[in-house]
C-alpha cells in the first residue's frame, strides 16, 4: 500500500522537534506500507525560485521542497500550493501514486488534502493531536478558523484522534464522522527501566560525569529527582505553578531537585529561580536530542506535569515506558492512562494539590511497581502496535 503523508507540523532544521511524534507514527508502519512525506517550507539564502531534496528516514522518503519565499502573503501562499501540486506530479513520477493520503492535524494542510480528494478523488484519513478543540482554546479557534477545520474533518475517511477526550471535543465543535482513537506511541528500546549501577562513567547529562561507585551512588541518590519536560508554554503547561509550588516545598525540605527538559527559552523562570534562591533545586537543561532524554528519565525518580490543558502527552507515556510513576493534572486524555497505580492525578491549577502529591510522591516513589507501569506502556503504545492498528485501518478503507 502506498501512503502519502501531509504534516501541518514536522520537524525543521530551525525547530527539530516539532511533529517529531508524527514522523514516529509514520515509521512504526508495516514494512508492505510504503510511505512519503511531502513538505514544503521556506529556504534560507537560496538564489533559485525552489529546490527539492529527498531525505532518508527510517521508514520513509521525506521528500522536502524548500522555496524562495516571496514578500507578499498572498504570493506566498498561492507558491506554496503551486509547491505542493509540483511535490505530488513529482511524487507520482519517481514514486507511486498514492492509494490514501495521511493528513497529520487539520489545519494547514488539511486545505491540501480537501483540494486533492476534489480535483482527484483522493481519499484521506486524519491523525489529529491539537489542543485547539479544548474549551481552554476558544479564544484562538474562532469562527473563520473553526469553519475550515470542522470541513476538512468532515470530509476525511476516518478520524484517529490520539485520545478520547479528544475526540468528545471534536465532536461537541460539530465533527460528525468516522472515528477510531488510536494513542500516541513511543519506541520502547529506547526508553528502560533504570540500568544497575556499573563501574564506569556514564553519559553527562547534568553537565559533570558520574562514576558508580557507591561513595558517589550514594551522594547523588541524598537528593530525589523530578523531572519535568515540555515546551514550557505556560498557558497550557503551567510551569509557574510548579515553579510557585517548589518555592513552597523547598521551605518544606530540601531533600529533592527538580530537572527541566525545555523546547524553547526560560528567561522568565530563571529569573524566578534566581531572585527566590531556588538555583540549588530546580535545574534548566535546555533542548535535549532523544538518546539524551532517555537518559534523564532513568535518572528520575518521578515525572511531574501541571498542565491546563493537554490531549495525549508523549512524555507520560515515554515515562511509563522507563517505569516513572507521574504527577499530573487530570486533564484531557491523561485520565485514560494514569491510574493509581501508575502514579496520581490532581486537579488543574490546584497547586495546594501538587504540593501535597510532590510531597507523597517524594515519599513513596519507590513504592510502584516500575515493571508493571513499563509493562503498560509495552502492551499500550508500543511501535509495532500502533503501526498495525494504523495499518488495518487503512486496509478497511482501501478495500
Amino acid at each position: 500500500m502506498n501512503i502519502l503523508h501531509l504534516l501541518s507540523w514536522f520537524p525543521t532544521p530551525d525547530d527539530p522537534t516539532l511533529g517529531n511524534f508524527c514522523v514516529r507514527m509514520i515509521d512504526s508502519l508495516p514494512e508492505e506500507c510504503h510511505s512519503v512525506i511531502l513538505s514544503v517550507c521556506n529556504g534560507k539564502n537560496m538564489t533559485q525560485s525552489f529546490e527539492i531534496k529527498e531525505i532518508q528516514g527510517n521508514h520513509h522518503t521525506h521528500v522536502q521542497i524548500h522555496i524562495r519565499p516571496p514578500k507578499n502573503n498572498v504570493v506566498r501562499k498561492l507558491k506554496m500550493l503551486c509547491m505542493y501540486q509540483y511535490g505530488l506530479n513529482y511524487i507520482k513520477k519517481y514514486f507511486f501514486k498514492p492509494d490514501l493520503i495521511h493528513l497529520h492535524v487539520a489545519y494547514p494542510l488539511g486545505q491540501i488534502a480537501l483540494l486533492w480528494k476534489k480535483l482527484y478523488g483522493y481519499k484521506f484519513v486524519l491523525t489529529e493531536h491539537w489542543t485547539i478543540y479544548q474549551p481552554q482554546n476558544k479564544d484562538i479557534f474562532v469562527d473563520k478558523l473553526k469553519k475550515k477545520v470542522i470541513k476538512i474533518a468532515n470530509n476525511a475517511e476516518l478520524i484517529m484522534p490520539v485520545s478520547i477526550d479528544l475526540q468528545h471535543c471534536m465532536e461537541k465543535h460539530g465533527v460528525h464522522n468516522h472515528f477510531k482513537v488510536i494513542y500516541n506511541l513511543l519506541n520502547t528500546d529506547m526508553f528502560k527501566l533504570k540500568q544497575p549501577c556499573v563501574n564506569s562513567i556514564l553519559t553527562n547529562f547534568s553537565g559533570y560525569n558520574m562514576h558508580c561507585n557507591t561513595a558517589e551512588k550514594n551522594i547523588h541518590n541524598i537528593k530525589k529527582r523530578m523531572l519535568h519536560i515540555s515546551t514550557l508554554r505556560d498557558e497550557a503547561k503551567n510551569f509557574s505553578g510548579i515553579l510557585r509550588t517548589i518555592e513552597k516545598l523547598h521551605m518544606q525540605r530540601n531533600d529533592f531537585e527538580l530537572h527541566v527538559i525545555h523546547d524553547y527559552q526560560a528567561t522568565e523562570f530563571k529569573k524566578f529561580v534566581k531572585e527566590h534562591k531556588l538555583s540549588n533545586c530546580v535545574i534548566f537543561h535546555g533542548k535535549k536530542n532523544y538518546t539524551e532524554v532517555a537518559y534523564a528519565y532513568q535518572k528520575a525518580d518521578f515525572f511531574v506535569m501541571f498542565s491546563n490543558f493537554e490531549n495525549l502527552p508523549c512524555v507520560i507515556v515515554e515515562a511509563f515506558a522507563s517505569g516513572l510513576p507521574v504527577l499530573s493534572t487530570a486533564v484531557g486524555g491523561i485520565p485514560e492512562i494514569l491510574s493509581n497505580d501508575r502514579g496520581i492525578l490532581i486537579p488543574p491549577g490546584n497547586e495546594d494539590a501538587l504540593l501535597q502529591g510532590m510531597n507523597y510522591m517524594l515519599d513513596h516513589y519507590q513504592d510502584y511497581d516500575n515493571m508493571a507501569i513499563r509493562s503498560y506502556a509495552i502492551n499500550t503504545f508500543s511501535s509495532q502496535n500502533i503501526g498495525i492498528q494504523i495499518y488495518n485501518e487503512y486496509k478497511k478503507i482501501k478495500n
